[in-house]
C-alpha cells in the first residue's frame, strides 16, 4: 500500500468520525461528508496511480464474489434514471440531473471506493502477526484525556461570517496534528486488521463522549447539545449515525474479546465493547438496538467463539452479565426536561403504540413514507421513479396522502430517504432494483457461509464484520443511516473486509485486458476526475459555510449582510436547493424581486419539490402589475405539495376572488379542503359562502354563512351577507341571528359591569345553543366563575382552551377555577400555559407564585 493511499484512509477512518462544528453549517455533519469525499476520491486516485508508476499492476481490482451482483445493481441505477428522466416533463429535468448526481457520487465515493480499497488491503505484511493492544491503549486514553482540558484552552467564539476563526483552534489544532500522527505511526504496516483497530478506536471515543453528553458532561462546545431530545449525537450529528455507526462495530468488538488471552487483553476489549453498547444506549435508536442484538447473536456461529467463551466462562459470563444489566437499568437523559424515556421505557413504548388510539408518529410516518414508496413504484413497477430521485418526488404522493387520510396529517415530513432499504430501492429502482439487492446479499451472505466450511487465519473476525453489517442491514429497515456518509463508510468498508481473502493469491485480483500505455492514460484520467470530484467537495463545503453564515444573519435583520454571504454559497456551488431558496428569501426582503425570481428558478433546478419555493414564487408575481396567472400556478402548486399549508389557501383564494366569475369553481373546490383541515376558520367559511351564493347555490351559502359566525360571531360582514341571502332566497332566518342578538345584549351588559344572575342566564342560553362557539363558552365558564360556581365553569373553560389553546383570558379563569376546587397541580399547569403565550401576564405570575410555583 502506498504512503499517500494510508495516509488519506487514516484521515478517513480517524478524523472524518470525530471532527464535527456545531455553529459552522446548517447540517452539523457537512465537514464529515466532504472531508470524507475528498480523501476518499484522492485515495483511489492514489491506488490508481501506483499502477502507472510500476510499483502495481494498472487499473486492477480485488476479485469478489459480489463483483456480479454489484456491477448489476450499479447498472439498474444507471437504467432506472435514465428511464426516469426520458419519461418525465422537462420541468423536473434539472432536478433529476442535480439528485441523481448527488446519489450516484454517493454510490461511486462513499460506498464502491470504500468496498474495494478495503477489500484490496493486505491482511498481514510478513511482519508480527496480529496487534499490540499497549500502543493503541494509550494512544486512545491520552489523546482523549487531553480534550477534557479543551473548554479551558480553547480560543475565543469567532463571528458568525469568520469561517476560518470558527474552524481553527491553536490548542485543538495540536490535538488534532498529535492524534492524526499517533493514529499514522499506528497504522503505518497498512493492514486490514490495522483500520479495523482505529475504527473501533474512533468508536470508542465517540461512544465515552456521547455518554458524556447523555448525563450532561460536555467537554467541546460551550453550550449542551441537545438537538434529539436527550438523544446523544457525540460526533456524528445525529442519534441515528452514531448508533449505525456503532452496530457495525459491536460484533468486532465482541469478537475480539472472545479471542482474547490474558486479563489485559480482555478488559480492554470488554471496556470497548461495553463502550460500545452505552453510547448505542445512549442514542435511543431502537432499531440500532434490534441490529446490534442480531449482530451479537451472529457470532454463535463461531465453533472458534463458543469454544473461547467455554474455555473462559467468568469473564464470558461476566461481561454478559454486564451488558444485560446496563440495558435493563439504563437510566434517562440528563440534559432535557422534556420527552427523556428510559430503554425500558423507550421498548415500552411500542406496545403502548399498539394500544393507543391515535398515531404513534415514529411508526405511522414511517408508514406514510413507505405508502409513498410504494406509489413510486408502483407507477413504474420495472425500473421505478429512478435511482436519485426518493427525495425529489417523494412529496407529490405525500400531498395525496394528506389529502386523502386525515390520520396522517401531523405525520408530514420531506422525507430524504425511505426509512425501509427494500422499499426506497422499490420507489427508485423497481423490481429490477429489488432483483439486485436480493442478488447482491445473498451472494454476500451465502460466501460467508462457504467460507465457514474452511476457515483462515482471519475467519472469525470476517464473520464478525459480516455480523456488523448484517446488523446495519436490519438496522435500516427502519433507519436511513446507509444513505450518509461516515456511517455508509464504515458499512462498506467491513462488507470489503469480509470478502478480503488477503489478496496474496494471483486469481485474488482482477486487471482490464487493455494495453499497458492505454491502461496507464485510463488510470491518468480516472485519476483526474477523482480529482475533480474532490474540488467539488471543496466547493460544497465552502458553499455550505457561507449559506449557514446568511442563513443567520437573514434571521438577525442584516439584510446586506445577509446577501453577501448567500451569494458567495451560490458562486461556490453546486447547486443547492436550501442555499438557492434562502438566497430567494433575502433578495425578496430586500425587494429585489427580479433577482429573488431568478434564484427560486435556480432553487427549483436543483430540487422541484418543495412547496415553499413555488409559494414564494407565487408571492413575488402576485402584486400589482404582476404575472398573476402565472402566480395563481405556482401556489398551486404549493397548495397540490402540501394541502394543509394555511398561506397557500390564503394567497391563493385571494388571487381567484379577484375574478370570481372566472375562478368561481376552482376557487370553490379549494377553499372546500381548506374548511376540511381548517374547519374554525371563518375567513374561509364567508369566502366560500360568497362563492356558494353567486352561484345561486343558498342553501350551502347559508350552512357556510352560519359556520363562519359561529366561529366567529363578531363578523359583522358575514352576518350581513347572510341577511341578503336569506332576503333573496325567502328562506327562514336560522336561529344563530336571534343568538347573535342575545351575544350583543350579554356584551353591553359585561360593558357595564353587570354580571348579575339575567346576564349569567343569557351566557349560559348562548353557550346551549351554540356549544361550538368560542365566544359563549368563554363567556359561561366566565360567568359561573364569578358566580362562584367553578365546577360548572370548567367544562366550557376546558372546551374553550382545547380548541383555542393560547387563549390567554380562558387559560387564567380555568386556572383560577382549579384553584377553587384544590386541583392545584392543573392550575399550575394553567397558567404556566398562559405564561407560554405572554410571558409577562402579571395575573398568571401572581397566581403561580402564591402557589409556589414560580
Amino acid at each position: 500500500m502506498t504512503s499517500a493511499k494510508k495516509s488519506l484512509l487514516v484521515v478517513a477512518h480517524f478524523v472524518c468520525p470525530l471532527l464535527f462544528f456545531t455553529n459552522l453549517t446548517r447540517n452539523p455533519y457537512i465537514s464529515q461528508i466532504a472531508l470524507l469525499n475528498i480523501t476518499l476520491a484522492l485515495a483511489a486516485a492514489a491506488y490508481l496511480l501506483s499502477g502507472v508508476s510500476g510499483k502495481e499492476p494498472v487499473l486492477r481490482l480485488p476479485r469478489t464474489p459480489i463483483d456480479a451482483p454489484l456491477a448489476f445493481f450499479c447498472f439498474i441505477a444507471l437504467l432506472s434514471w435514465g428511464v426516469a428522466y426520458l419519461g418525465h416533463a422537462p420541468f423536473f429535468q434539472p432536478s433529476m440531473r442535480s439528485e441523481g448526481a448527488r446519489a450516484f457520487l454517493f454510490l461511486g465515493v462513499n460506498c464502491l471506493v470504500p468496498f474495494y480499497l478495503s477489500a484490496s488491503c493486505p491482511q498481514e505484511d510478513g511482519g508480527k502477526p496480529g496487534v499490540e493492544l499497549g500502543p493503541w491503549v494509550a494512544f486512545v486514553l491520552v489523546w482523549g484525556i487531553l480534550w477534557l482540558a479543551f473548554p479551558q484552552l480553547r480560543g475565543r467564539p469567532a463571528a458568525s461570517a469568520d469561517v476560518w476563526g470558527q474552524v481553527w483552534d491553536g490548542y485543538g489544532g495540536m490535538l488534532w496534528a498529535g492524534g492524526l500522527a499517533a493514529a499514522l505511526w499506528l497504522c503505518r504496516r497498512g493492514r486490514a486488521l490495522d483500520f479495523l483497530h482505529l475504527a473501533l478506536a474512533v468508536g470508542f471515543l465517540a461512544s465515552v463522549y456521547g455518554v458524556m453528553q447523555f448525563f450532561n458532561f460536555e467537554i467541546v462546545w460551550p453550550t449542551v447539545l441537545n438537538p434529539y431530545g436527550g438523544r446523544s449525537v457525540s460526533t456524528f450529528g445525529n442519534p441515528n449515525f452514531l448508533s449505525s455507526y456503532n452496530v457495525v462495530l459491536f460484533p468486532l468488538a465482541l469478537a475480539l474479546f472472545l479471542q482474547a488471552r490474558g486479563p489485559g487483553a480482555q478488559i480492554v476489549y470488554g471496556a470497548l465493547a461495553l463502550a460500545l453498547e452505552a453510547a448505542l444506549l445512549c442514542s435511543m435508536t431502537r432499531s440500532s438496538w434490534v441490529g446490534a442484538l442480531l449482530a451479537a447473536g451472529m457470532l454463535g456461529l463461531s465453533t472458534e467463539l463458543r469454544r473461547g467463551a467455554k474455555e473462559q466462562p467468568r469473564p464470558a459470563g461476566l461481561l454478559a452479565m454486564l451488558c444485560l444489566v446496563m440495558a435493563l437499568a439504563w437510566p434517562s437523559s440528563s440534559i432535557s426536561s422534556g420527552y427523556t424515556p428510559s430503554v425500558i421505557g423507550r421498548l415500552a413504548e411500542v406496545g403502548q403504540a399498539v394500544k393507543q388510539e391515535g398515531p404513534y408518529s415514529p411508526w405511522h410516518q414511517r408508514l406514510l413514507i413507505w405508502t409513498c414508496a410504494w406509489l413510486m413504484g408502483a407507477e413504474n413497477p420495472i425500473t421505478g421513479k429512478g435511482f436519485g430521485n426518493f427525495e425529489l418526488f417523494y412529496p407529490f404522493y405525500q400531498g395525496h396522502m394528506l389529502n386523502m387520510f386525515d390520520f396522517v396529517r401531523p405525520m408530514r415530513t420531506h422525507a430524504n430517504n425511505g426509512h425501509n432499504e427494500v422499499m426506497e430501492t422499490w420507489a427508485q429502482m423497481g423490481l429490477l432494483g429489488v432483483g439486485a439487492l436480493v442478488w447482491l446479499w445473498t451472494t454476500f451472505f451465502t460466501a460467508v457461509a462457504k467460507w465457514r466450511k474452511t476457515p483462515d487465519k482471519e475467519a472469525d473476525l470476517r464473520l464478525a464484520a459480516c455480523a456488523g453489517a448484517a446488523g446495519m442491514l436490519v438496522d435500516n429497515l427502519l433507519n436511513v443511516s446507509l444513505h450518509f456518509a461516515v456511517p455508509g463508510f464504515l458499512f462498506w468498508w467491513v462488507v470489503g473486509y469480509t470478502v478480503n481473502p488477503g489478496r496474496s493469491r494471483p486469481d485474488g485480483w482482477r486487471a482490464a485486458a487493455l494495453p499497458p500505455l492505454a491502461g496507464k492514460i485510463t488510470a491518468v484520467c480516472a485519476s483526474l476526475l477523482l480529482a475533480y470530484i474532490s474540488w467539488t467537495w471543496v466547493r460544497v463545503w465552502n458553499r455550505e459555510t457561507h449559506y449557514f453564515a446568511g442563513f443567520k444573519m437573514l434571521r438577525q435583520g442584516t439584510m446586506a449582510a445577509a446577501v453577501k454571504q448567500l451569494e458567495l454559497s451560490r458562486d461556490w456551488g453546486p447547486r443547492e436547493v436550501n442555499a438557492l431558496y434562502e438566497l430567494g428569501n433575502s433578495y425578496a426582503r430586500t425587494q429585489q424581486h427580479p433577482q429573488a425570481e431568478a434564484a427560486f428558478q435556480q432553487a427549483l433546478r436543483a430540487n422541484a419539490g418543495y412547496d415553499e419555493i413555488y409559494y414564494n414564487l407565487g408571492a413575488i408575481l402576485s402584486g400589482p402589475g404582476k404575472d398573476v396567472e402565472r402566480a395563481i400556478r405556482y401556489f398551486e402548486m404549493s397548495w397540490w405539495i402540501n394541502p394543509l399549508s394555511l398561506e397557500a389557501y390564503n394567497s391563493l383564494s385571494a388571487l381567484y376572488l379577484r375574478d370570481p366569475a372566472r375562478n368561481r369553481a376552482r376557487c370553490a373546490a379549494m377553499l372546500e379542503r381548506a374548511v376540511h383541515f381548517y374547519p374554525a376558520n371563518a375567513g374561509f367559511l364567508h369566502n366560500l359562502g360568497y362563492l356558494y351564493a353567486g352561484a345561486g347555490d343558498f342553501e350551502a351559502a347559508e350552512k357556510a354563512y352560519v359556520r363562519a359566525l359561529t366561529a366567529a360571531p363578531d363578523m359583522t360582514a358575514t352576518e350581513q351577507s347572510l341577511q341578503a341571502v336569506l332576503q333573496k332566497s325567502g328562506r327562514p332566518r336560522p336561529p344563530i341571528l336571534a343568538g347573535l342578538a342575545d351575544l350583543r345584549v350579554l356584551d353591553g351588559r359585561i360593558a357595564k359591569g353587570d354580571y348579575s344572575d339575567a346576564s349569567l342566564a343569557l351566557a349560559l342560553k348562548s353557550a346551549e345553543h351554540f356549544p361550538q362557539m368560542a365566544k359563549a363558552r368563554f363567556l359561561a365558564g366566565s360567568l359561573l366563575l364569578v358566580h362562584k360556581r367553578p365546577a360548572e365553569a370548567v367544562p366550557h373553560l376546558e372546551w374553550l382552551t382545547v380548541h383555542e389553546p393560547r387563549h390567554v383570558a380562558g387559560l387564567n379563569n380555568l386556572g383560577t377555577a382549579y384553584m377553587a376546587l384544590g386541583r392545584m397541580p392543573e392550575a399550575v399547569a394553567a397558567f404556566k400555559r398562559v405564561l407560554e403565550s405572554e410571558p409577562q401576564n402579571a395575573q398568571a405570575r401572581e397566581r403561580l407564585k402564591a402557589l409556589g410555583a414560580l
